[in-house]
């Protein structure tokens, strides 16, 4: 392959996957939501069908088991030593259109979140905190009737107090 048609890919690449992490820091931003108002979605008409994400019109926690899978989040200090409660945690599915998962949970006192019902396929996870740095770990498989789990680092904000 042409090293110009790499880079562009490349590009585009990181085009998408920041879209994706600025709609999901919008998100997280917010309070999570108990239930999320659905309204259907159409790809018709749209030449880039898919490459944002978008509310799930079939809510994924209504859909039979053998098309769902366990995803269980646990944020841990930069160390990997001690988990870091109070972190935001969404999904996003890497399906065509993206799907944003309709929970939002906070990490218990053990820096644990558990998604029992999300959409067999590729998910993309991303956790923020008030205190904490976004992050995501992207392009994660989850088969039919299976659990994953998923270990984040979150990174402190610097802070200005001791300047």
């Amino acid at each position: 392959m042409h090293r110009g048609v790499r880079w562009a890919i490349a590009v585009a690449g990181v085009g998408v996957s920041l879209s994706l992490a600025a709609l999901l820091r919008r998100h997280l931003a917010s309070e999570p939501r108990a239930t999320v108002a659905i309204a259907p979605v159409s790809d018709a008409g749209s030449t880039d069908a898919g490459s944002m994400p978008v509310e799930d019109p079939e809510d994924p926690r209504t859909l039979e088991p053998s098309r769902l899978g366990r995803v269980h989040v646990r944020t841990l200090d930069p160390w990997g030593l001690r988990p870091v409660p109070g972190i935001t945690v969404a999904l996003v599915s890497e399906g065509r259109p993206r799907r944003l998962h309709p929970e939002q949970l906070k990490t218990d006192a053990q820096g644990m979140a558990s998604f029992p019902k999300v959409r067999a396929g590729l998910f993309t996870v991303c956790a923020k905190g008030p205190r904490h740095i976004e992050t995501c770990q992207m392009n994660l498989e989850l088969s039919p009737e299976s659990s994953h789990t998923v270990e984040l680092s979150m990174t402190e904000r610097s802070t200005a107090a001791g300047r």
